[in-house]
């Protein structure tokens, strides 16, 4: 408290600098909220390794559209600790959604496969053959 104290003015503010600081270090608080990913590419296909530590597959959805895999990750959980006196030791409380997507383009589609071992995501997908023009369309 005698911190929180001491970071306000007279007005009841935080201090400028104060404010700065804390939007800057911001967008690197929640690091370990992102699905760490690692994608391996070879001639054949595409290898997504995602690590979801505690996650059931059930709480995870894969959707591949329009070249773009994309990874949703549903957490629920509250774990209770408690004593027999009904003194709480310790409360913690994880919900929320992480969500990724990865364009992955030439990939047959009914062929995705997915499975889930030891906190780890494999997604494989094979590759197709691009088309020959590149997208170009020649006027006749």
């Amino acid at each position: 408290m005698a911190n929180t104290l001491m970071n306000r003015n007279d007005f009841g503010m935080l201090d400028p600098f104060e404010r700065m600081a804390r939007s800057f270090w911001a967008p690197l608080e929640n690091m370990d909220q992102v699905l760490k990913t690692d994608i391996n590419e070879t001639d054949d296909q595409y290898q997504v390794k995602v690590d979801v530590p505690g996650i059931d597959k059930q709480d995870v959805k894969l959707d591949y559209r329009d070249n773009v895999l994309s990874i949703k990750v549903q957490k629920d959980s509250f774990v209770d600790h408690e004593d027999q006196d009904q003194n709480i030791v310790m409360n913690e409380r994880h919900t929320g959604t992480l969500q990724r997507q990865y364009m992955l383009p030439n990939v047959a589609a009914n062929k995705i496969t997915a499975s889930q071992a030891d906190g780890v995501l494999t997604i494989t997908l094979p590759k197709t053959q691009p088309s020959a023009n590149d997208g170009q369309i020649e006027i006749q």
